[in-house]
């Protein structure tokens, strides 16, 4: 079959949209011969548009057709139709492109409809308006909202796209600390409740991100919403012993609030490795805030803390076996699984003395890293600077032999020679 090349331009492809629209609008209509029905008059909107290069109106008109194209198409005529449309934003003088790219964020996010590719078509939009920080801030936010109230298959997409680049995008657009929070909380609603680790630690550091920027609301709603969240993913989560979120004002504002309160009472206690504390504060409401974990995942999770919080006092010290029995309130054949676990799970490094009871610590995870412990490492710190001072003091001071200076001073003549 030969192959034949028909040349063709955007606008061709606008018009074709368009046209691909009217025969929506005409499915179950009676054909006349009149000119003015609503797929003709909406055509021929379309075509003036396009001719006078009215790309803004062209999106807007378009952009009300949004989920007829996905209730209607196939899977492949809509993307394709959709991804001309997104181009034609481009299109869009640099004064209008805003206006045209929320219009058509807000059409796509209309409904729920065939949301994966929507979705798909969100991203697409956001990558168009590379000139255009306040356009892509508007259609990023609008496009965390949709993954956040959708499947955790669109949000899981969506997670991947965004990762690691909410403080590239604060420093890069130059937004101010209430842009800036808007923008984490954004993300991390769309990353609450992720079953990987690398999503959940992702969402843990923006709520922490966005939480202690200056001029916080501390009783906010969407604050209180943002902090509870965080903590049901710490809890929730069977890889993640760390948290640093309590110490920030927003957090502890948790203690008092009528629903959060428990949920803020049962990790503080299992943060703290207070097995005992944990096991009073598992009340089925704080439970269910926490999104249904069960009581023996809470117990798990502040045993495991309880070792690394003993481990951590240490240093790089011994811990006694009897020690680590009590703060886990476990078996004394249990502790040695226990210390494995958090081995293997790379919480911790060392080695267990069953001769003399003991467990060496080389190494272990600190479950809270604030205040006290950056103290701590400060003074460890001055004291192995004022260690090193001495040590090059001491050495500036020491002279060579004699001999030792002579041979040098003769060795080129020698070699000389």
């Amino acid at each position: 079959m030969p192959l034949q090349l028909v040349e063709t331009s955007d606008e061709d492809s606008f018009v074709s949209v368009a046209q691909h629209v009217a025969e929506l609008l005409n499915e179950g209509q009676t054909r006349t011969a009149l000119a003015d029905t609503p797929a003709t008059l909406f055509l021929n909107d379309c075509v003036n548009l396009i001719q006078e290069q009215r790309y803004l109106e062209y999106v807007s008109r378009i952009s009300t057709k949004v989920d007829s194209i996905y209730a209607k198409m196939p899977e492949k005529e809509a993307e394709c139709c959709i991804s001309i449309v997104i181009h034609a934003v481009g299109r869009v003088p640099e004064q209008g492109q805003q206006a045209a790219a929320t219009t058509l964020a807000a059409a796509l996010c209309q409904s729920d409809d065939r949301a994966e590719e929507r979705l798909t078509a969100l991203l697409s939009l956001y990558g168009i308006l590379s000139s255009q920080p306040s356009a892509q801030l508007a259609v990023l936010l609008a496009t965390a909202g949709y993954a956040a109230r959708n499947s955790a298959k669109c949000r899981a997409t969506f997670c991947t796209a965004v990762r690691g680049k909410a403080q590239r995008w604060v420093a890069l657009w130059s937004l101010g600390p209430a842009e800036s929070r808007q923008l984490y909380l954004a993300l991390a609603a769309a990353m609450r409740g992720a079953s990987d680790r690398p999503t959940t630690r992702e969402h843990l550091a923006l709520v922490g991100l966005a939480l202690a920027l200056p001029g916080t609301p501390d009783k906010a709603p969407e604050v209180a919403e943002a902090a509870a969240g965080a903590l049901a993913d710490y809890l929730r989560s069977s890889s993640m012993y760390t948290l640093d979120l309590l110490q920030l004002p927003a957090v502890a504002a948790l203690a008092d609030h009528p629903r959060y309160g428990p949920l803020h009472n049962l990790v503080t206690a299992v943060l703290a490795g207070d097995v005992a504390a944990a096991r009073g504060a598992s009340i089925p409401a704080a439970l269910e805030a926490a999104g249904g974990v069960t009581s023996e995942a809470v117990l798990s999770k502040a045993r495991m803390t309880a070792l690394l919080a003993a481990c951590s006092r240490a240093g790089q010290g011994e811990v006694p076996l009897g020690d680590l029995k009590v703060a886990l309130d476990v078996a004394e054949d249990q502790v040695q699984s226990w210390i494995v676990r958090a081995i293997g799970a790379k919480l911790i490094e060392g080695r267990v003395d069953t001769v003399r009871g003991t467990f060496s610590v080389a190494r272990s995870t600190h479950p809270c890293f604030g205040q006290q412990q950056w103290s701590k490492l400060a003074s460890q710190l001055a004291s192995l600077r004022e260690t090193v001072a001495v040590a090059v003091s001491t050495m500036s001071q020491i002279r060579p032999p004699p001999h030792i200076g002579a041979r040098s001073a003769t060795t080129p003549a020698a070699m000389r020679a």
